[in-house]
């Protein structure tokens, strides 16, 4: 019989196969735009959430801020992005789309819908509703 050690062992090689196999098709289809993917998500959250910090988006994306610095310097260096001072603290900078940011988040988009159609198409729906539910209930266990 197996253990429950093992099932979960087991759960999360699923996982990390399903993870390296849709990095797969994200890095395929996004070689055709100028960024990565990391840089298209946080160019997408910058667009869902103008002004918000660097902080915010190391926390959010699970990211040392060391990484997002780097990243940060690259999209604003390519004109993506651009960091303004608070009104209310000179230490804290906002960062905020440009138009050639704009631009490139609605490439991404088309990109990642792209993706996600290829990879849908694959699954029957009926899994996905079984499916969902259990990882959910799943994500509220562990953080208990």
């Amino acid at each position: 019989m197996t253990s429950k050690i093992e099932k979960f062992r087991q759960m999360g090689d699923l996982l990390r196969f399903y993870f390296v196999f849709s990095r797969r098709f994200y890095g395929e289809e996004v070689k055709l735009t100028s960024l990565t993917p990391q840089q298209g998500r946080t160019l997408m959250y910058i667009e869902d959430h103008p002004g918000v910090i660097q902080r915010q988006l190391a926390d959010t994306f699970h990211l040392r801020n060391a990484s997002v610095t780097n990243m940060l310097k690259n999209l604003e260096r390519d004109g993506y992005l651009e960091r303004k001072q608070d009104p209310k603290s000179a230490r804290i900078k906002r960062l905020y789309l440009t138009d050639a940011g704009k631009q490139e988040v609605i490439k991404m988009k088309k990109s990642f819908d792209k993706i996600l159609r290829k990879l849908s198409a694959r699954v029957d729906e009926s899994l996905l509703d079984q499916l969902i539910p259990l990882l959910q209930e799943f994500n509220k266990q562990i953080q208990k």
